[in-house]
């Protein structure tokens, strides 16, 4: 499960997604090539193959980045695949952008102690629907 960061240039004062005014549109992070260029900054190694879509794996993270299609940026998502070992690059490319990283899940600013969501435990309902029926386990 991956865990969704939203980055943009934000009003001042923001500390929450829900404290953003209706229609507020933000302004330019840059043109997508100054984008990737920025990212490239921080992870030299980026994969920019699909340049609205970029990758940045290592040993120490594993993001993937959407920039949309346009020729000017104006706000990025980054999918965390594998949870808080990925936030230091995350907040890095963040500041170098210039924009701030929200937690989609709770809606507030990404930090360093900043953690995933966890699901809620499944309902009696959801375990029964999702538990295997013995006779497709076969006979030894």
């Amino acid at each position: 499960m991956s865990w969704a960061i939203y980055a943009m240039r934000g009003p001042g004062g923001v500390r929450r997604l829900d404290e953003i005014p209706e229609g507020y549109a933000p302004p330019s992070l840059g043109t997508a090539d100054e984008v990737v260029a920025m990212v490239r900054e921080v992870v030299p190694a980026v994969d920019a193959t699909k340049k609205s879509w970029l990758v940045l794996r290592s040993d120490d993270y594993d993001v993937e980045l959407s920039i949309g299609k346009g020729v000017d940026v104006h706000d990025v998502t980054f999918y965390l695949n594998d949870g808080p070992r990925s936030i230091p690059v995350v907040m890095e490319i963040s500041r170098r952008l210039g924009a701030t990283p929200y937690d989609t899940e709770s809606g507030d600013f990404l930090t360093e102690e900043s953690r995933p969501p966890v699901p809620p435990p499944l309902t009696e309902e959801e375990i029964k629907a999702n538990k295997p029926k013995w006779w497709k386990f076969g006979r030894a």
